[in-house]
């Protein structure tokens, strides 16, 4: 195997870490990334977490001290095309991403008291995985979700293949990125994150995939929202700028969902799309209280 780009951050005493092989359409093998802190018999539950598009698993860096040390299980992966899941991937959409989740809770054998975590687009991912493994997952977080097509897509995916391309996509993309942020004080550990990012867009075909996924359609997990019986709950950050109006977005999600009466969602003040990174206690003291009500 490789060297990995990305220094592991979990290191308990029955920590595992490596690819899982994620069969493909095409006949190829994907490489999926995954860090996982062990199964013990007192662990409280299962947490699996997939970052953004164009993000690693280091942005969970707080969430998986914080949650090991109170005795949950957690698994973090490279969403495939990043990080050092960067191998093998030609398939890059919602559903894609919810075939790696579904794959991680098999093979790594999670029957019961699962919760999904999700960044992003990842949350969208999350909802089609649950709706499929609701006998095992009991709840999903989803982390400045983007789970429909939005207004502006329409704008932006036919420029995303000028964008993204390997002359100055990675360029581009570090730039835009440290935009998601929105406090004065970037968060403990930001450089060496960004650092893991930019080693990850050095591989070959890295740029290339975050295009693809920018341009994927979510109309199959809007499709799926219905089908979600699991509790669930949004964190937002006010000033997320990929969302014209929060406080629109999540009155969106709390109207799609008013059937389940069982989601919730939140917006936190001067945050942007890492709400999980960038305002962790409050973040932390949400996760908490759902967490103690699922599981």
């Amino acid at each position: 195997m490789n060297r990995t780009i990305i220094k592991n951050l979990i290191s308990t005493t029955k920590a595992f870490s490596g690819h899982l092989n994620i069969p493909g359409n095409n006949g190829k093998i994907g490489k999926l990334y995954i860090e996982d802190s062990g199964e013990t018999q007192d662990a409280k539950g299962v947490l699996v977490c997939f970052p953004g598009i164009g993000d690693v698993r280091t942005s969970f860096r707080f969430m998986v001290d914080d949650l090991i040390n109170k005795g949950y299980r957690v698994i973090i992966a490279d969403i495939r095309g990043m990080g050092d899941s960067w191998e093998g991937f030609d398939e890059f959409s919602p559903e894609s991403v919810a075939t790696d989740i579904s794959e991680v809770i098999k093979q790594r054998q999670l029957t019961q008291n699962v919760i999904l975590v999700g960044n992003s687009l990842s949350a969208g991912s999350c909802i089609l995985s649950a709706v499929q493994h609701s006998n095992s997952v009991k709840g999903v977080i989803m982390l400045g979700p983007i789970i429909h097509d939005l207004p502006a897509d329409k704008y932006f995916r036919p420029i995303s293949h000028l964008l993204f391309n390997r002359i100055w996509g990675s360029t581009l993309w570090s730039g835009y990125y440290a935009g998601l942020y929105k406090r004065d004080t970037k968060p403990t550990g930001y450089e060496g994150h960004l650092n893991d990012i930019n080693q990850s867009l050095k591989k070959s075909g890295v740029i290339g995939s975050i295009g693809k996924f920018v341009r994927a359609p979510k109309n199959g997990v809007e499709n799926s929202i219905p089908n979600l019986t699991c509790p669930t709950i949004a964190i937002y950050g006010d000033q997320d700028p990929d969302f014209s109006d929060v406080p629109k977005e999540k009155e969106w999600l709390l109207n799609k969902t008013k059937e389940h009466k069982n989601v919730d969602a939140f917006i936190l003040e001067k945050v942007g799309h890492y709400p999980h990174v960038e305002a962790f206690d409050e973040t932390k003291s949400i996760i908490e209280q759902f967490l103690t009500r699922v599981l």
